[in-house]
């Protein structure tokens, strides 16, 4: 068998209603995985979910709040009553809220935070008592070049990548044994709307020339460019890999 086939396997991905996390479902889907897209809106979820039907993949829709957590334990609890298993999970969903140290208001910080950290870590605590039942689990976290190097005007959405990058590792070191992998992916300039609070003013020239110089291949990013890093992570062909940070962003980091 193919070893990149998730052929068999249940997927969630949360976040799945839009941009990454949509491209995200896809992928694993057209992977042979079966893929609940989960998203606060479930209108959003739905259309992923009618994508991967018409493209001849199984999948179903479910909406839940990331930030509550006996909605994410609910989640999980159908997803294993009805499929019997999960095996993938891509914490995806997260919000961007430009601001300084002193621009920032509180409840940005506190809003970035409860999406961005707490929810991450509910959907991942809500799957992993499942996964260490099974012996098995991939679980991938979207964490963010942002997360990696300091950027003006991103203090909240900066400080929570940064605590996705180490609540990776720690998870990763943790849930070893159960034989989970814990892995996270750090995206760089994304052309999905998401990063509209901070590049949004800029005209199409403008950004153009921005990021003809920053970004070494000379563009932004598509979801679809991100996609198989996911499906890569949750497959045997990363068998061996956990802990780590994968950042995609077209050599951004490395300027």
């Amino acid at each position: 068998m193919n070893a990149l086939s998730l052929a068999g396997q249940v997927a969630m991905v949360t976040g799945a209603g839009h941009g990454i996390g949509r491209a995200s479902a896809l992928a694993l889907a057209e992977a042979g995985a079966l893929v609940v897209a989960t998203d606060v809106d479930f209108a959003g979820a739905s259309e992923t979910e009618q994508l991967i039907k018409n493209a001849g993949y199984a999948a179903v829709a479910a909406t839940a709040d990331v930030t509550d957590a006996e909605a994410m334990v609910a989640a999980v609890d159908d997803i294993v009553r009805t499929h019997g298993r999960l095996d993938i999970v891509h914490a995806n969903a997260g919000v961007l809220m430009a601001g300084t140290a002193l621009t920032q208001t509180l409840d940005e910080w506190d809003k970035t935070f409860t999406v961005n950290v707490r929810g991450t870590f509910l959907t991942v605590r809500a799957a992993l008592p499942q996964m260490v039942q099974q012996k098995s689990g991939a679980i991938i976290i979207t964490a963010s070049v942002s997360g990696l190097i300091g950027e003006p005007d991103l203090v909240a959405y900066n400080s929570s990548k940064g605590a996705l990058v180490n609540l990776t590792r720690q998870l990763a070191i943790e849930y070893a044994e159960h034989g989970i992998r814990v892995n996270g992916i750090c995206p760089g300039w994304i052309e999905t709307g998401f990063n509209d609070p901070v590049l949004g003013h800029l005209e199409t020239e403008e950004l153009d020339q921005l990021v003809g110089r920053q970004v070494p291949l000379g563009r932004q990013g598509t979801p679809e460019d991100i996609a198989p890093s996911v499906v890569f992570l949750a497959s045997d062909w990363a068998r061996y890999i956990t802990g780590q940070l994968l950042p995609i962003d077209g050599g951004l980091t490395s300027m």
